[in-house]
């Protein structure tokens, strides 16, 4: 509570701003058509983009993205949710992130 003030923040178009960065660069997104997460290996340098629920990321957005990550359903006895709301995708993908960045130190 209260980082918000101790963190820099800025505002710029998303399109134009992945067109400029290094094509070396990963660029991330969270699709219905990616590939398990947890079956990726995940850089530990890149650019995260997230969608809302209702619409995801835009066309021109996943044209850019280079990884497309799927958070795989959870279905246990019961019917899964169909989503995730974009702050618990946010969190899931950022945790497997960090997991797997410990797990090469």
């Amino acid at each position: 509570m209260g980082s918000i003030a101790r963190v820099k923040v800025s505002y710029t178009p998303l399109e134009p701003l992945l067109d400029v960065l290094p094509a070396s660069l990963p660029v991330y997104g969270t699709l219905l058509d990616g590939t398990n997460i947890y079956q990726q290996d995940l850089s530990s340098n890149g650019i995260i983009v997230m969608g809302n629920e209702g619409k995801g990321l835009s066309p021109a957005v996943r044209q850019r993205v280079s990884h497309k990550l799927l958070i795989p359903r959870f279905v246990g006895t019961e019917q899964g949710a169909e989503s995730l709301n974009v702050a618990i995708a946010t969190a899931i993908v950022c945790a497997e992130f960090r997991r797997q960045g410990a797990q090469m130190r």
